[in-house]
């Protein structure tokens, strides 16, 4: 548990004295594919933190679309407004691959802040970096045609959650063209196409457990 927490980025500042506080307040819990950790709209209880598996947090609009913010895997927190923020859940947060959650309860958090207010110091600057990160994610969307930004996620994927192998880069979790296509705002269709087009110039290829970059240089030009 410790290991988990040390390698989290919002706790990255802290020393072993200080991560053995966070430890006291921390549980962890199971949870199976397809389940959902919370609603959006739930009362806002815990933070989570990933110690194995794979969580997608995503929105359902009014016209039942589905947008995927972000694919979290071991070492990811969620959600990324935290701890000094009352509001609701913003999104569901689905695990899509077997997952083990640590869980931090907001009031424990905060009774903890009350005795050790440095903590909530170097939490609060992390977390503000990490919501600037989100913001830009949110204007590339914006700004970019859909070859570019579906280049970026994979490019963003490949750095997060992808591992050296075969001299390649293996995304090692399955992910549909839907999820792909909710990531990047288009429709499944387009990544369809995309995905195809890429397979045949041997740049990548996705199948039921994952994706594999043959070569993450050559995909790099393509944005």
């Amino acid at each position: 548990m410790k290991n988990i927490l040390k390698r989290t980025s919002i706790f990255l500042g802290l020393d072993d004295e200080e991560i053995e506080e966070i430890e006291k307040i921390t549980r962890r819990k199971h949870f199976s594919n397809r389940s959902f950790v919370f609603m959006e709209g739930d009362e806002r209880e815990a933070v989570f933190f990933i110690e194995s598996g794979v969580v997608k947090t995503h929105k359902i609009d009014e016209d039942g679309n589905e947008q995927v913010f972000s694919l979290l895997q071991s070492g990811d927190m969620f959600p990324h407004v935290g701890f000094f923020d009352q509001s609701p859940y913003p999104a569901n947060a689905m695990v899509l691959q077997g997952a083990v959650l640590l869980m931090i309860r907001i009031e424990d958090f905060n009774q903890l802040m009350m005795v050790k207010p440095h903590l909530a110091i170097k939490v609060m600057e992390v977390m503000g970096k990490k919501i600037l990160e989100l913001q830009e994610r949110v204007q590339s969307l914006i700004s970019q045609d859909v070859q570019h930004r579906f280049v970026q996620t994979m490019i963003r994927l490949a750095y997060e959650n992808g591992n050296q192998r075969d001299g390649g880069i293996a995304i090692d979790f399955p992910i549909t063209n839907q999820d792909l296509a909710n990531i990047v705002g288009t429709s499944r269709e387009s990544i369809n196409r995309l995905l195809n087009q890429l397979k045949k110039d041997q740049i990548l290829k996705s199948d039921r457990h994952g994706l594999f970059i043959y070569d993450l240089n050559r995909l790099k030009h393509l944005q």
